[in-house]
């Protein structure tokens, strides 16, 4: 009887030996792991950078669908080249040849605009209301310069025009200006506004539309 319950008596769990040193290894380890993760996520100051995606060549107008998204490490490089975000709605044109798998360059696309419009600048003979501002679309008039100093009825040189900037007057002559102003045009009326400066026409800016406020 005495063998049986010695039988059916569970046997003794081994005992768990716990090492502290392991303990502290372990977590050394993990420390270590958080550490380099820590580390590598703070210098990363990788971008996103358009590549063109197929051969791109000049002139040919393109957007998202031609390009595709690379995260890169360029340093102080990045601002150089075309990045995510900065892609217009419309798309751009390419002014130089972009190879397959190569980084969009600033410099080898332009706004889709430029293919029909351009900037100018030109000289008024009349002040710009205080309340115009960049971004306004203006209509120049222009009227026509005559003899001994008189000019001619005005009328319209360039309807549509946008206005970039103002530009302060410089030189001697700045006194004869009311201001200069950079406009962007369609390019198919270049050639009479261009025109009209040569011939000394007195030309005026009058607001069409003006810009939404803050």
């Amino acid at each position: 009887m005495a063998a049986r319950a010695a039988r059916d008596e569970p046997a003794p769990r081994p005992r768990r030996f716990r090492d502290p040193r392991l303990v502290i290894g372990l977590l050394l380890v993990a420390g270590s792991v958080l550490g380099v993760v820590g580390v590598v996520a703070a210098v990363d100051d990788g971008v996103e950078v358009y590549a063109a995606s197929r051969l791109l060549t000049v002139g040919e107008h393109v957007d998202a669908a031609d390009l595709e998204l690379r995260r890169v490490s360029l340093g102080p490089d990045s601002s150089t080249y075309l990045r995510g975000g900065q892609l217009p709605e419309g798309g751009v044109i390419v002014s130089r040849s972009i190879g397959s798998g190569e980084l969009v360059p600033l410099a080898a696309v332009g706004d889709v605009r430029g293919a029909s419009s351009t900037t100018i600048v030109v000289a008024l003979a009349t002040d710009l209301g205080g309340t115009v501002r960049a971004g306004d679309v203006l209509d120049l008039w222009s009227a026509p310069a005559l003899e001994a100093g008189r000019f001619g009825a005005p009328t319209v040189l360039a309807s549509g025009a946008q206005l970039v900037r103002t530009v302060a007057p410089e030189g001697i002559v700045s006194g004869a200006e009311a201001a200069r102003v950079e406009l962007l045009v369609p390019r198919r009326e270049v050639a009479r506004i261009l025109h009209a400066v040569a011939n000394g026409d007195a030309l005026s800016a009058v607001p069409v539309s003006l810009a939404v406020g803050p």
